[in-house]
């Protein structure tokens, strides 16, 4: 099918070349620098465009109003008259044209001669340079990626091109017109071929360098964007032909009409391109690709608005020749075959960029050159005043560079966020975190103001907890491998920042990577503020839970046991009573059993208080305390324990010796039914708090082990007063328990 239809056009262009030499030539055409020839086509007549202009043929500006002794608006009527007697012209035959030149009506005999191809040809510029180059590269492309669904319409744009080319090359002649079949050539090279590329072009857009959204969720409106624009221009100009007075005004309707449908299938292709980049799903590389053409396709406009249309406003001229204007379709030749074949050629970012800055600076000085140039000219009724260009440069060199600085922040800020600026992006989250009210804000405000200030699709920051790390504040989606920045605080990692690049695949750059080490720095300190926060939160829920629990167990002890037991010491002493005046025998066994009890209640009111706080704590002191606990041990199965302390401690507070006694014990005990040690060496020291080290000769901590309730308590008892409390197995062997519990500063 593709060959075919490149087969197709092809010989649509052969067909039209072979015309105009077959035929013999009157030495002028109908605006060959038209796309269309539509402003040959005056009232009354067709204005030509002779090779040359000579004595005895055509001038520039005739009006040709009739050839042959027929009016031209009669030859145009036999366009679509099929049967209308037409000529057979020859070699040097002389044929009678009427024109109008000067505003006077003359006969001008034209011999007619061969074709001059060679002259016509020298006089075409770069245009087919540029349509050999574009059917090579396409050509190839197709032949090395045909598996590619973008080459296909890609390989249709240069092929429809060429019988556009051939027709605006050798242009629309008189004997065209006069002969029928030329003038139907030329309008199906000229607009039919034109159609066909704007079509494919748009075809590229939808599957280039991914298949179009619209390609899958709405069929029906791609088909529509490919059918509607012609169709209804179609319809137009056939409802037109029955309503307007003349076939010389009906084509004068269609060269003005035809051009329309061309321009709204290139905006298309633009349109569909850029929403294909900004809301299709893309890799790394279809990214980069479709990034590069609509680039190449920014640039080429770019330019002809600075260089073509703002000069032709101001200045009434273009700045660029039509030859180099023909040379500016490569640059998106070239870029789709980068994108095909290179993709991984350079950082298109860079250049994006740059092609900002320095397009925006050039749009701006021309502008502002034309505005200095005519408002002096208009101001001193000069013009071509080399003191006014003179003055107009030096403005422009003043401002040149703090305008580049300007806009170079700006298009900066537009594509990174605040990278360039390390001190407005802190500034900006140190306003967020002032206007923050709660703690539990800081951190979602620290990701989102980092996700909107760097333009980043998602930030997150994770804390550390135990041995994992959990999510504490996210913003926006992850679609991506992410950058994960370590968050520490005074040499302790206290968990990771999270962030995804911009686009998937892509790379953070040394800019970016400088500013969100910084960054990091700053996030760690908030983090572990937050942390502590909530540390001191949870510890006082933890304090005032447990002592909730401890009222609820001791009302439950006291109710359920205490209480009970009393109650039925009442009961007793009532029946005792009772037994008492006549017969105190069976009162005695009775007394006996209320004693027992009553010992029983006085235990159980010791176990509560024991609970409470060791009362050898309070008899003897820590000191003493544990010298009488270690006693129960000592040469206990060969286990011999040693207490190394001061003979007197300075007053402890209460939670600080029931924590040092409570872990001493649980250490001891895990020596006397776990370690299967010989020694064991207690030691208490007062260094920066008091310090209780347990240290055994057993068989150590197991390589693969989880804290038990025993070792659990103990670190708990530490972290509660502030304390730490290390487990460990020296290289010497045995276990070591360090547990070190901050004193209150004098």
């Amino acid at each position: 099918m593709v060959v075919l239809a490149a087969t197709a056009l092809l010989a649509l262009s052969l067909s039209y070349l072979w015309l105009h030499l077959a035929v013999p030539f009157d030495g002028a055409r109908l605006g060959p620098d038209e796309p269309f020839g539509e402003t040959a086509w005056k009232s009354g007549g067709i204005l030509a465009t002779p090779l040359e202009d000579s004595a005895d043929g055509l001038h520039q500006n005739d009006l040709i109003v009739a050839v042959d002794g027929t009016r031209i608006e009669t030859w145009v009527e036999g366009l679509a008259t099929p049967g209308f007697p037409r000529p057979q012209w020859k070699l040097d035959q002389i044929v009678p044209y009427t024109v109008i030149r000067n505003g006077s009506r003359l006969d001008v005999p034209i011999r007619l001669r061969p074709y001059p191809l060679g002259a016509i040809l020298a006089t075409t510029g770069t245009l087919p340079i540029t349509l050999a180059i574009f059917l090579s590269i396409a050509t190839y492309i197709f032949l090395r990626r045909p598996q590619e669904q973008a080459t296909i319409p890609l390989l249709m744009c240069p092929y429809s091109m060429l019988p556009a080319a051939t027709a605006i090359l050798f242009g629309l002649q008189i004997s065209d017109i006069v002969g029928g079949t030329g003038f139907w050539l030329f309008k199906l090279a000229s607009f039919g071929a034109t159609t066909s590329g704007v079509i494919s072009l748009l075809n590229f857009a939808l599957v280039f360098p991914q298949p179009h959204p619209l390609l899958s969720r709405h069929r029906a409106l791609s088909l529509l964007m490919r059918i509607l624009p012609i169709a209804a221009c179609g319809t137009y100009l056939i409802i037109m032909r029955f309503q307007t007075a003349s076939m010389f005004a009906w084509i004068g309707l269609l060269n003005a009409t035809w051009p329309i449908p061309i321009m709204v299938y290139m905006g298309l292709s633009l349109i569909t391109l850029v929403s294909g980049q900004l809301f299709g799903s893309h890799d790394a590389v279809t990214r980069q690709q479709g990034r590069l053409v609509v680039f190449s396709i920014s640039v080429m406009s770019a330019v002809g608005i600075v260089f073509g249309l703002f000069p032709k406003i101001i200045l009434g001229h273009v700045l660029i020749d039509r030859n180099i204007l023909a040379l500016f379709p490569l640059g998106f030749v070239g870029a789709v075959a980068v994108a095909v074949l290179r993709y991984h050629l350079f950082d298109i970012d860079i250049v994006i960029n740059r092609a900002l800055v320095y397009g925006a600076v050039t749009t701006i000085v021309v502008i502002l050159y034309g505005l200095v140039v005519g408002s002096l000219s208009a101001l001193f009724e000069s013009s071509g005043n080399f003191l006014i260009s003179l003055l107009a440069t030096g403005l422009v060199a003043v401002i040149f560079q703090p305008l580049r600085e300007r806009l170079q922040r700006g298009v900066n800020r537009l594509m990174y966020g605040e990278r360039d600026d390390p001190y407005t992006m802190l500034a900006l989250l140190g306003q967020r975190l002032k206007a923050t009210l709660t703690p539990d804000m800081v951190l979602p405000t620290i990701v989102e103001t980092v996700a909107q200030a760097l333009k980043l699709p998602y930030v997150a920051i994770a804390l550390k907890q135990g041995d994992s790390l959990v999510p504490a504040a996210t913003f926006g989606l992850l679609k991506d491998k992410p950058l994960r920045l370590p968050l520490v605080y005074q040499a302790e990692p206290i968990g990771e920042l999270i962030l995804a690049p911009r686009g998937p695949g892509e790379v953070f750059s040394p800019a970016d990577l400088r500013l969100l080490d910084g960054l990091a720095h700053q996030v760690g300190i908030a983090a572990h503020a937050v942390r502590l926060t909530a540390d001191l939160q949870r510890s006082r829920e933890q304090l005032v839970t447990a002592r909730e629990e401890e009222r609820r167990r001791l009302r439950r002890d006291l109710h359920d046991g205490l209480g009970q037991a009393l109650a039925a010491l009442t009961l007793q002493l009532d029946a005792v009573r009772n037994l008492l005046p006549h017969d105190p025998v069976a009162a005695v066994p009775l007394v006996s059993d209320l004693k027992a009890e009553t010992q029983a209640a006085i235990t159980d009111i010791r176990r509560l208080v024991y609970e409470l706080r060791p009362p050898a704590l309070d008899e003897l002191g820590l000191v003493l305390a544990l010298r009488e606990h270690i006693e129960q041990y000592n040469h206990a199965d060969g286990l011999s324990v040693r207490l190394e302390a001061p003979e007197r401690l300075p007053p402890l507070p209460a939670a600080v010796e029931v924590a040092a006694y409570r872990i001493a014990l649980e250490a001891l005990t895990n020596v006397v039914c776990h370690a299967n040690a010989r020694s064991c060496m207690m030691r208490l020291t007062l260094m920066d708090g008091l310090c209780l080290e347990v240290i055994d000769d057993g068989c150590g901590l197991p390589v693969r082990r989880s804290r038990g309730v025993g070792l659990r308590a103990m670190c708990e008892r530490a972290a509660e007063l502030g304390g730490t409390c290390l487990i460990e197995s020296p290289q010497t062997g045995g276990t070591r328990v360090l547990a070190r519990l901050p004193l209150p500063k004098a």
